[in-house]
């Protein structure tokens, strides 16, 4: 796991305790898309659904399986109501966009140059997941993905899916 170095909120978690936002309600994004098309993310405009937002760097060294996962995942459950958001923390959005193209995305990503929502979203280290559910409550997050944080991620989307 790489540190980001983004400044902790106040009341940001201590190591080894639930992420902060976790059982609150999620902070509104709006963000410009990188990829994979032009146009706007607002998270707001997703309530009633359920939510995997994912913040990731080109320079994080899980984080390019970490998109083809997240990719793999947007294609499974996409029909069953479940969306898909990157947020890059990347300087550069071309480096961002890159590692987008290479991973196969298809899902909505934007680059964070100013570090604003990772902020916002008390993002300390990459890779982030956070779930969402239907009602724009963050009910679990996960940082990286192996094979058992995968199946307890997949019980918990089925779950917030099934709610």
């Amino acid at each position: 796991m790489l540190s980001v170095a983004l400044a902790a909120p106040v009341g940001a978690a201590q190591p080894g305790a639930p992420h902060p936002l976790v059982g609150h309600p999620s902070p509104e994004l709006l963000q410009h898309l990188v990829g994979p098309g032009p146009g706007n993310f607002r998270l707001s405009e997703h309530h009633g659904e359920v939510v995997v937002l994912a913040f990731w760097t080109s320079w994080c060294g899980t984080c390019a399986d970490y998109l083809e996962r997240l990719a793999r995942l947007d294609g499974t459950y996409r029909t069953a109501g479940l969306v898909v958001a990157g947020v890059s923390l990347d300087d550069d959005p071309a480096r961002a966009l890159s590692a987008l193209k290479n991973a196969g995305v298809k899902f909505p990503n934007g680059v964070d140059v100013a570090k604003v929502l990772g902020r916002r979203f008390s993002v300390e280290d990459v890779p982030l997941t956070l779930l969402i559910d239907r009602d724009g409550i963050v009910r679990y997050a996960h940082g990286p993905l192996d094979g058992p944080t995968d199946a307890s991620m997949l019980a918990e989307i089925r779950q917030l899916l099934d709610e």
